[in-house]
């Protein structure tokens, strides 16, 4: 997995929108309708929206 150790997925049990956006290359705009339309897995901690590494690491995979 020398990519997820590029892009620092390695550390991380899980992302902020925002900085799964960097790590895709997309937008937060994009990372917030993958959400919603239920392509990407996320949970709720406190107020924060967070993406678990294992749902970037399917989505790298995937493309």
């Amino acid at each position: 997995m020398t990519a997820a150790n590029d892009n620092g997925l390695a550390d991380r049990l899980a992302f902020g929108v925002e900085e799964a956006a960097t790590v895709m290359c997309v937008g937060k705009s994009t990372v917030w309708r993958w959400i919603h339309d239920k392509r990407v897995r996320s949970v709720k901690l406190g107020g924060r929206t967070l993406i678990p590494r294992e749902e970037l690491l399917r989505l790298l995979d995937a493309a």
